[in-house]
């Protein structure tokens, strides 16, 4: 397991060395990396755009099937069913579109009843999804 406390003056520096940390340990193909490298920007910003405290806890863990991403908000989380239930966001608006490139590419997407918790599945073989 992979874990950082991220928080608006290291956010960027502790994704890149998460990010290479699992990649040493998995050997990412460049699609997996750039997928979790958006899936942990998107996630980690919008804590740090939103979030009452502007901190968050990161756990990366995998298995053979899955790399699992959890990102917990220190803050008070938000209303996280309002936006993972919206169509498409339209592209000609600036931001609201990183819970969405989440769902399409993730494997499995939650958040725990309080919107503090993201747990994020990416497969490891094409194809698979988990629920």
């Amino acid at each position: 397991m992979i874990q950082a406390q991220l928080n608006e003056t290291n956010y960027s520096t502790m994704i890149s060395a998460m990010l290479e940390q699992l990649d040493d340990r998995i050997q990412l193909d460049d699609m997996k990396k750039y997928t979790v490298q958006l899936v942990l920007w998107e996630l980690v910003s919008n804590v740090i755009r939103y979030s009452t405290k502007k901190d968050a806890n990161i756990y990366i863990s995998w298995s053979e099937e899955a790399i699992i991403i959890e990102v917990i908000d220190e803050g008070d989380g938000f209303e996280w069913e309002k936006q993972l239930n919206v169509p498409p966001p339209d592209l000609t608006h600036q931001g609201g579109r990183g819970l969405f490139l989440i769902q399409q590419l993730a494997s499995h997407f939650s958040f725990d009843e309080k919107g503090k918790r993201a747990i994020v599945m990416i497969a490891r073989k094409k194809g698979e999804k988990y629920d």
